[in-house]
């Protein structure tokens, strides 16, 4: 049987990302762990998962959470140096895109 832990490594996740992603998508955290998984696994995954914690830390900064905003900062600076792939999906040519909006 495998333990969070083990799924942690093999996910390339430290727990800190997983817990920010668990926050931002209100989902528990082995769900947070297998979507984190799931996301790297696209090209974009990468970029999706510093969203995340780059959302996470400016809600602390509206809401005025000094510690927690500290916490974030550093934990997206290592998000960016572990996940640092610049592929973004908005930008995909694959991306459906509504006939409104396409140029």
């Amino acid at each position: 049987m495998l333990t969070y832990e083990d799924c942690i490594g093999l996910a390339d996740l430290e727990k800190d990302e997983v817990a920010e992603i668990a926050e931002h998508e209100r989902l528990p955290y082995m769900t947070a762990l297998e979507k984190g998984a799931a996301l790297l696994m696209q090209p974009w995954g990468d970029a999706a998962i510093r969203q995340m914690v780059w959302d996470n830390l400016c809600k602390a900064n509206q809401r005025q959470k000094g510690d927690r905003s500290l916490e974030l900062a550093d934990l997206y600076r290592t998000t960016c140096e572990r996940h640092p792939n610049p592929c973004d999906r908005r930008n995909s040519p694959v991306r459906p895109t509504h006939p409104i909006w396409r140029q």
